[in-house]
């Protein structure tokens, strides 16, 4: 929509003034001539806004880029572009473009931008949560920081496996030498007399020591097919999504802070006897999470219910 401004209502007036009392009265009165006035009742039709001007850029350019001018450029930037505008001009030149850096830039300008490839996105993910004690456990693997080791590794690294069961929070830990499905198979064979709990649905991270990557094989790993044979159903988190198992993170995150940063291990015996100990403590905790009781005792009031 045309802006009405002073101008246009100035030449409305002097329309109105034309048809009421002539054209040369119009233009002395106006300070103006009659060419003047005969051109602007010529666009007047009534309304002020027939009077407002008209651009007055040219509709062509006798030194306007040609179509094959503009071909060439998208050409060139289309394979030149991520190296920079200099090395485009450059490369134009080569091609026999004459115009000047800035002509080539403004041209760009004005093409439209391509639009950015984005990664499909993975579905929405909907959580499924623990309704009773035994009903979903996450489980994963924390790295035991080598600080805390007192003895001699031989190079070797020590790996905490971690079982939380959603509802009651109460955890199984593990110490292991090995990042491997053998020793994630072997704890899941134990867990369920661990938790005292029958275990309906376990939920991991996509690491290898849980399942294979779907890109080279689809083959069920000694991990998965444990779980298969116990009956126990195997969810997989979204890659690179490690809040999808929150509740196991976090827990990690709090061995970190209040257990292995303030420990020393003399050797691997005392690393789990030390772990069996403190996974006892942890599942005696009254938590405000869970109405200010603990893991055990949580569990112990579903058992005694059912």
């Amino acid at each position: 929509m045309k802006i009405i401004t002073e101008e246009m209502r100035y030449r409305k007036i002097l329309c109105e003034y034309a048809i009421k009392n002539g054209v040369t009265k119009a233009a002395r009165r106006y300070h103006t001539n009659r060419k003047f006035v005969y051109r602007q009742l010529e666009k007047y039709d009534g309304t002020v806004r027939s009077l407002a001007l008209k651009s007055r850029k040219p509709h062509n350019h006798p030194n306007t880029h040609t179509e094959e001018e503009i071909n060439l450029i998208k050409k060139v930037k289309s394979r030149y572009g991520n190296d920079g505008l200099a090395e485009v001009y450059v490369q134009l030149k080569k091609r026999g473009y004459k115009r000047s850096y800035g002509s080539m830039v403004k041209q760009i300008s004005k093409m439209p931008k391509e639009k950015r490839k984005y990664r499909k996105g993975y579905t929405k993910h909907e959580e499924i949560r623990g309704r009773y004690p035994g009903d979903k456990v996450q489980v994963d693997i924390k790295y035991v920081p080598k600080e805390s080791l007192m003895f001699d590794t031989q190079d070797k690294k020590y790996y905490q496996i971690t079982a939380i069961d959603e509802y009651s929070r109460k955890r199984i830990l593990e110490i292991v030498d090995e990042k491997s499905v053998t020793n994630t198979s072997r704890f899941v064979k134990t867990l369920q007399n661990s938790l005292g709990l029958k275990i309906n649905t376990i939920q991991t991270d996509n690491g290898p020591e849980f399942v294979n990557n779907q890109i080279d094989t689809n083959e069920p790993t000694l991990f998965e097919r444990t779980l298969e044979s116990l009956g126990i159903k195997h969810i997989r988190t979204r890659p690179y999504s490690p809040w999808q198992n929150g509740k196991v993170e976090r827990s990690h995150k709090i061995d970190g802070e209040i257990f292995y940063s303030k420990q020393e291990f003399k050797s691997v015996e005392d690393l789990k006897r030390k772990v069996k100990r403190y996974n006892a403590r942890y599942n005696n905790i009254a938590k405000k999470v869970l109405g200010f009781k603990s893991p055990n005792q949580i569990v112990e009031e579903y058992l005694y219910t059912t």
